[in-house]
């Protein structure tokens, strides 16, 4: 499977309905994996910014994808000081 890029919360809701199908999981299941009812993982791909990052960590692994964070090339926005991370 290829990465798939997340620019927007709208596309992010997208994307994990269309990885929990491409699993053959119905939201009951999924749900199921990840100890949430169906109308819980429903709200989470109707509007994934009402998702706490733990929920969000656990369907991405009920999934069998991961949160992969990369930096975008800077094109004239103002830096950001980096603290720990050493991008």
């Amino acid at each position: 499977m290829k990465s798939l890029p997340v620019p927007t919360s709208a596309q992010l809701a997208v994307h994990l309905q269309s990885l929990r199908r491409a699993r053959g999981l119905t939201q009951a299941k999924l749900g199921a994996l990840v100890g949430l009812d169906q109308t819980r993982i429903a709200k989470i791909e109707r509007d994934p910014l009402r998702v706490s990052v733990g929920q969000l960590m656990k369907v991405l692994s009920a999934l069998r994808v991961r949160l992969l964070l990369e930096p975008l090339p800077d094109k004239g926005r103002p830096s950001v000081k980096e603290h720990s991370a050493d991008w």
